[in-house]
């Protein structure tokens, strides 16, 4: 019987979006809960060897070299495209 008439709501082009909120609710509730999960930790006192910083230097300069590398592709980018404009003709 509800199904039918939701079909027949549909039809007559009324909204039907009460059976959406459930959905509404979900993300609210994961957020909350990694929320709380995270602010709940208690201290581990786990020991740190030299590895680790060695390994954590690595990856910053690895981001750092990976960023530039980025950027200046993205400036040669912008640099032919402005290049390719001054080349433009205007028609006579």
């Amino acid at each position: 019987m509800q199904l039918t008439a939701s079909r027949e709501a549909c039809k007559r082009g009324k909204d039907v979006t009460h059976h959406h909120r459930p959905a509404r609710l979900a993300e609210p509730l994961a957020f909350g809960a990694v929320f709380l999960m995270a602010t709940a930790a208690s201290p581990a006192w786990a020991y740190l060897d030299p590895g680790t910083g060695s390994m954590m230097l690595q990856l910053m300069l690895g981001g750092v070299a990976g960023a530039i590398v980025v950027g200046k592709l993205y400036l040669k980018r912008a640099t032919d495209f402005f290049r390719h404009i001054g080349r433009r003709r205007p028609n006579a």
